[in-house]
């Protein structure tokens, strides 16, 4: 059976896709025995995290994307020019609001990375474009249904990614927008995020174990 640590789910997400996979939480209260990291983006932090635990206050983070993604009260939605390379400002309006992205039905207070001995709520880990089409078709085979992914390149990382697998509860792919892919030094990897459930399906089908029924997962 899987324990309910993150560290034994990312350990066996390793051993399946040979990459690393960070623990994700969000949190309504600052957790006990974590001190708070410095303000950073979303993806900075994740990409810091595969080396050490990692605390965001989300009202600190510096990225309105990030704000937007995880609802902190009064974040409006920022503009594309704020995650789109300058060089195409001739074929866009800048000034514009990004609209229609995904964002989380609640308001976190905070967020951490690899919390030590806690669960997650989803898992996050940054691979090459074959090491996650590997792994949307090995979705396909075990939930019995085509992963569908939407490749928007705006407020990804958060959005796209983080907030969009944990709404629709189903694994979530994204390349990253040009603010992210330079801040976390990303460039040519995409964004796996799988919530909670979707994560235990694959570390059950990896160890051969039946589906738990009536839980989801």
């Amino acid at each position: 059976m899987i324990n309910e640590n993150s560290s034994e789910i990312r350990s066996v997400l390793m051993e399946m896709m040979g990459t690393h996979w960070i623990g994700v939480k969000f949190h309504k209260t600052k957790p006990r025995g974590m001190q708070l990291s410095s303000p950073e983006s979303f993806c900075a932090a994740a990409a810091r995290a595969i080396t050490e635990p990692v605390l965001l206050k989300v009202s600190t983070i510096p990225c309105g994307g990030a704000k937007y993604a995880f609802n902190v009260p009064g974040a409006k939605a920022p503009s594309f020019g704020s995650f789109i390379p300058i060089r195409l400002n001739r074929v866009i309006n800048p000034e514009s609001a990004v609209s229609g992205v995904q964002r989380l039905a609640f308001s976190p207070a905070y967020i951490s990375f690899n919390l030590p001995g806690s669960r997650a709520d989803l898992y996050l880990s940054f691979m090459l474009l074959e090491s996650a089409n590997g792994l949307a078709q090995s979705w396909s085979v075990i939930a019995g249904k085509k992963l569908a992914c939407k490749f928007t390149g705006v407020m990804s990382f958060c959005s796209e990614g983080a907030a969009g697998a944990l709404n629709n509860k189903i694994p979530s792919l994204s390349l990253g927008c040009a603010k992210a892919i330079k801040t976390a030094d990303l460039q040519g990897q995409v964004c796996v995020c799988l919530p909670e459930n979707a994560a235990k399906k694959f570390v059950r089908a990896w160890r051969r174990e039946p589906a738990m029924a009536g839980t989801g997962a």
